[in-house]
């Protein structure tokens, strides 16, 4: 009886034992399977950001201002005058017409005074037309200085949804922020303007488009602008490149070329001195192409904060057809 209750024993901790190592091997595999599956999510999502400047305002936008002010102030206009000598009239003993003037007087007289007359309105026309443009260069100057010194802002959004064979625009990018030194207003402006241009240069591969611009007051700027930020990085599942304030980070990402990819996105996020909308809603290439020349155009002082985004940032990953219908649903196809 007790090597029956034994065998019994034995048997069922074998029992267990086998399927206890039959178990482990598929929780292994499971797991596996799953990082795998996320490296891939991972890859197919890498993006690239680069982004400096602030909304505060700081002492030298207020100088700049102040001295711009300055040397725009209406300088005093000189007077002129035109002195005319009296034209000599010279009366004979002996030869006289019947009215008492001298021959040929007349005709002298008469030319001297056109040509004053004319001299004169050429004068007047030239000081009038100098106060002119004197006091539109004053109107436009404080009209710039009101909107620098203000508590509006304007925050603008464009994105650019490439063919996946715009692949030069990944590269691009990527050198570009690089070398960007976003923590002056210099390298914001050359990181703003060169971005734009790579865009402009593959115009052909672009395929939707998505714009918008508002103004804002000053204490939801900030707020505003970080929410359109999270919105488009909360797509990616990682930064694979990042230039934020000058200093850069990078990971390594190998992304296989995938067969079935469609699109590379582009973002840029612009917040500006302006109090009043830069473009409207984006619906034609051409419109699209105006909105980005006028962001390129803008004043260096107008330009308070930058984010460039784009996504994927791996040189060989782009999204398919399905993540970016998923991801980006909101773009218009541009006609």
């Amino acid at each position: 009886m007790l090597r029956k209750t034994t065998n019994l024993l034995l048997t069922t901790l074998l029992a267990i034992a086998t399927i206890n190592s039959i178990e482990i091997p598929k929780t292994q595999l499971t797991s596996s399977n799953l990082l795998n599956f996320q490296s891939e999510a991972q890859a197919r999502s890498s993006g690239g950001r680069s982004r400096g400047g602030s909304f505060s305002r700081s002492s030298k936008s207020s100088s700049k201002s102040s001295s711009s002010s300055s040397s725009t102030s209406p300088k005093k206009t000189s007077r002129v005058r035109v002195y005319s000598d009296n034209n000599p009239t010279y009366y004979h003993s002996r030869s006289r017409t019947g009215s008492g003037t001298p021959m040929g007087a007349t005709g002298t007289t008469i030319f001297l005074g056109i040509l004053f007359f004319g001299v004169s309105g050429i004068i007047i026309f030239l000081i009038l037309k100098s106060v002119s443009n004197a006091s539109n260069n004053k109107s436009t100057t404080e009209s710039s200085n009101r909107e620098l010194d203000n508590d509006i802002f304007t925050i603008s959004q464009l994105q650019v949804a490439l063919l996946a064979s715009a692949k030069d625009v990944q590269l691009e990018l990527t050198e570009l922020s690089l070398r960007a030194n976003t923590s002056t207003e210099e390298g914001l402006r050359e990181l703003l303007q060169e971005s734009i241009l790579v865009l402009l240069r593959h115009s052909e591969y672009w395929s939707h488009g998505l714009g918008s611009s508002e103004k804002i007051k000053l204490d939801q700027a900030e707020a505003k602008f970080e929410s359109l930020s999270l919105e488009q990085r909360s797509k990616l599942s990682q930064e694979t490149l990042r230039n934020v304030g000058g200093n850069i980070q990078e990971k390594t990402v190998l992304a296989p070329e995938d067969e079935s990819a469609m699109y590379i996105v582009v973002t840029l996020l612009v917040g500006t001195a302006h109090d009043r909308p830069l473009f409207k809603d984006i619906q034609t290439t051409e419109a699209l192409e105006t909105a980005l020349k006028t962001l390129a155009a803008m004043p260096p002082d107008y330009l308070l904060k930058l984010e460039l985004l784009w996504s994927p940032q791996a040189e060989n990953d782009s999204l398919t057809y399905d993540e970016f219908i998923t991801e980006y649903t909101q773009m218009v196809q541009l006609v």
